[in-house]
């Protein structure tokens, strides 16, 4: 059996940081990695709410046209009664 020194001690115990820093820079380089992928998306989820927001200025909503057609059709009645 090889008698264990302090040397052959000190190479493994760095050959074991070595390959736990690799280990940490390549998960670290996935995650990194994954972090510009959702980054993109979000910026293009973004810009497309922008675009839904400038198409939504124009728009009217649904109580609002029934209130303005039922004023209509009251003035209509109240000119019809008028003539």
């Amino acid at each position: 059996m090889e008698k264990m020194t302090l040397d052959k001690l000190a190479e493994m115990v760095a050959r074991g940081f070595e390959e736990a820093t690799r280990n940490t820079n390549s998960e670290f380089s996935a995650v990194h990695e994954e972090f510009g992928l959702m980054k993109n998306r979000i910026d293009s989820v973004e810009m497309e709410l922008i675009d839904i927001k400038k198409k939504l200025d124009n728009i009217v909503y649904r109580h609002e046209y029934e209130i303005l057609k039922d004023r209509v059709a009251a003035l209509e009645k109240k000119l019809k009664s008028a003539s």
